[in-house]
């Protein structure tokens, strides 16, 4: 089982990463225009939805299964290191790669204390 700093992190980051794909999903111009920003195919954002919804439920499922958990946030961390990793590469500015540095901060900070 999981410490209460743990699941409280896991959950949090679990529902941010649904509100997320919803965006992506409803194709929001935010987030149409940050796809465009890197250079990312508005076709990709469903999957990128996608790819978020299974790490949230892998978040969810960790709360009772630690290595499922482990795993989905350790991918997250991973997703949202490549994604700052496209925002600086299109030297993006700093409020359009926020975002994606706050989203990587929860995801090591849920792994960090996953483990």
């Amino acid at each position: 089982m999981m410490d209460s700093a743990n699941s409280f992190l896991s959950v949090v980051l679990a529902v941010l990463c649904t509100a997320s794909a919803m965006g992506d999903f409803l194709k929001l111009p935010s987030v149409m225009r940050a796809a465009e920003t890197v250079h990312c195919p508005p076709n990709l954002c469903t999957v990128l939805g996608l790819i978020k919804i299974a790490a949230a439920a892998g978040l969810i499922v960790g709360l009772t299964v630690d290595k499922i958990g482990i795993a989905a946030a350790l991918g997250l961390s991973i997703y949202f290191a490549l994604a700052v990793g496209a925002h600086i590469r299109v030297k993006d500015r700093l409020k359009g790669t926020l975002p994606a540095i706050g989203m990587l901060a929860a995801s090591a900070a849920t792994l960090a204390t996953s483990l």
